[in-house]
């Protein structure tokens, strides 16, 4: 008797890595996490990217503002240089005009007068004339300057104090009536203006030495003039300083030319180099 074989049928074999639902579920959830923090980044980015564009076309209006700022400023610059230098141009004129006003004048230092004599003007006048002018005028007729030494009244139209020191002789201020007049005597003082005696030999006669002048004889000078010759004459490389005509001279150490200033606006730099 034969043996019928019976074939046994199995169940197909069982995959253990395949995923669950849950772990799709699970898996999706991370995925979908991960995407929007890309996505949040993202948007960050974009953000940034935007705040950069913006901040690129401020700094380029900014720069472009600066530059007209910078141009603005230029030109004002420029105004403010033109308008300084027709002010000095100005302030030069008036002074000038001034100055050659003030030709007509002198300053004198050293004659001592009462309280009487300076409110008298004729006194006042005969005694800067005789103290002080005469011997000069003197001096210019025997250099056949002048024909005759001319009277007080006909050389000074007025003379008067001017606030001085205490306790020290008032400087006065004098107003010839002629400037060919006031020209010889300062071009004639340095030989007959009245002088102090200098020590050991008097000032005598026959002596090569000079002593101070006894009444020093200044132009009437302006006080922007004034100060402009106080500074170069106080200079360390100036050796004299003076004035012609209202004119500042000077010269300087280890030098014998004489230069004239210019303009009493120039630096005093400028004027010395």
């Amino acid at each position: 008797m034969s043996r019928n074989k019976t074939k046994t049928v199995t169940d197909p074999p069982i995959n253990c890595d395949e995923p669950s639902l849950a772990d799709v579920v699970r898996l999706l959830k991370s995925h979908g996490e991960q995407l929007s923090a890309i996505t949040l980044q993202v948007n960050k980015v974009d953000k940034i990217e935007a705040e950069v564009h913006d901040l690129k076309i401020l700094i380029g209006s900014l720069r472009d503002e600066n530059k007209d700022l910078r141009a603005q400023v230029k030109e004002k610059d420029k105004v403010i240089c033109d308008m300084s230098q027709t002010i000095n141009n100005m302030e030069e004129k008036i002074n000038n005009i001034e100055q050659h006003h003030r030709g007509w004048g002198a300053r004198i230092l050293n004659v001592k007068v009462t309280d009487a004599e300076a409110a008298d003007p004729v006194a006042m006048i005969d005694k800067v004339y005789t103290l002080a002018l005469r011997p000069i005028l003197e001096g210019a007729v025997l250099a056949g300057r002048l024909t005759s030494v001319p009277p007080a009244s006909q050389v000074l139209e007025i003379a008067h104090v001017l606030p001085g020191k205490p306790g020290l002789p008032r400087p006065i201020i004098m107003r010839f009536f002629s400037r060919n007049i006031r020209s010889l005597c300062f071009q004639f003082k340095r030989d007959h203006a009245p002088r102090d005696p200098v020590g050991g030999d008097g000032g005598q006669e026959g002596s090569s030495r000079k002593g101070r002048f006894t009444y020093p004889l200044y132009d009437d000078l302006t006080k922007a003039t004034l100060m402009k010759m106080r500074s170069i004459n106080q200079d360390e490389r100036v050796h004299a300083c003076w004035t012609v005509n209202g004119r500042i001279h000077f010269r300087l150490k280890n030098s014998d030319a004489v230069r004239k200033v210019v303009s009493i606006q120039d630096s005093l730099d400028d004027i010395l180099k």
